[in-house]
């Protein structure tokens, strides 16, 4: 018996931010969409906490839940939370509704986050010291970055993606692989003067040789995916990673278009959307596969079972 994905939920409040909201800064729809893929993306206002959209997407999962008391913990991941005493997880648990017995936690690991939460909490389940785990990335990557900055104004978005975890006999065994390498902390980073820097060319080249070489990883570490999110970054370096791995022959996502690069949020974000628009079946096995700063790395493949009902 392993743990996989059980149920899944989101959120995607705030206003609809199409490229034409970029012309003030000289950028045009056709160029953003050639650079990027993006067309369109959700920024949260300014003065909505992380907690309440965070909440808002972990809520459902558990008024679904036969018994919430049998969600014995919370990882909240998050790359934009501002506040870090105290952290926002057990205000999302409060506010999601949970027992006041679930063990709350925040975790960082940039646009990677997702896949480290999710290892994390199978880890949980398949230990033995937890019978279901709340997964919840959230961001408000808008609110980090340089708004009138050419580079990067136009890339980021905003929203909340859960997922919980359990035990079912007829899952898989969770693969997982993972890597850092704090010396190339400088390719993505937060400056000092508020916004994001990207050295745009290494980041392309090492996120498409990373998140391929985890997508063949999980493959060749069976059993197989029967599909491969890749953290939605950037339209190029999908259709790269989905190059190299064409020969994998499974479903590759790709959902930038209109939700633009949330981070942690966005492969289960783009998993939800895929899983909405009835492109993908309610069982199988997910691969995703992650960049990000750091800079880390990994990719993870957990099967999962989920209940006819609507991702949000």
């Amino acid at each position: 018996m392993s743990a996989g994905i059980v149920d899944i939920a989101t959120a995607k409040p705030g206003r609809r931010i199409d490229n034409d909201h970029f012309a003030s800064i000289g950028l045009t729809d056709e160029w953003i969409r050639r650079r990027s893929g993006i067309g369109s993306r959700s920024w949260l206002p300014d003065e909505t906490p992380l907690a309440d959209v965070a909440a808002e997407a972990c809520a459902p999962i558990v008024t679904r839940t036969d018994d919430p008391s049998s969600i014995d913990a919370l990882i909240v991941v998050s790359t934009s939370v501002r506040q870090r005493i105290p952290g926002v997880a057990q205000k999302v648990a409060r506010l999601a509704g949970l027992a006041p017995s679930v063990m709350a936690l925040d975790m960082n690991a940039a646009c990677c986050g997702f896949v480290y939460g999710l290892v994390t909490g199978v880890s949980l389940c398949d230990a033995g010291q937890a019978r279901q785990v709340l997964v919840c990335s959230v961001e408000a990557m808008s609110r980090m970055v340089d708004r009138m900055d050419r580079q990067t104004a136009c890339l980021f978005g905003d929203g909340s993606a859960a997922v919980l975890l359990a035990d079912r006999t007829d899952f898989g065994g969770c693969c997982r692989v993972a890597g850092c390498d704090g010396s190339q902390a400088s390719l993505m980073r937060e400056t000092g003067a508020g916004g994001i820097a990207l050295d745009g060319m290494q980041v392309y080249d090492r996120a498409v040789r990373r998140m391929s070489e985890s997508a063949q990883y999980l493959f060749d570490h069976g059993p197989a995916p029967t599909v491969l999110v890749g953290h939605q970054a950037n339209s190029r370096i999908l259709e790269q990673v989905r190059s190299f791995s064409a020969h994998l022959d499974v479903p590759f996502v790709n959902r930038i278009e209109n939700s633009g690069n949330t981070s942690s949020a966005s492969i289960p974000l783009a998993f939800a959307a895929e899983l909405d628009a009835g492109a993908l079946p309610a069982t199988g096995r997910l691969g995703a596969v992650a960049y990000g700063a750091g800079e880390a790395w990994g990719g993870v493949a957990v099967d999962y079972r989920l209940p006819a009902v609507p991702a949000s």
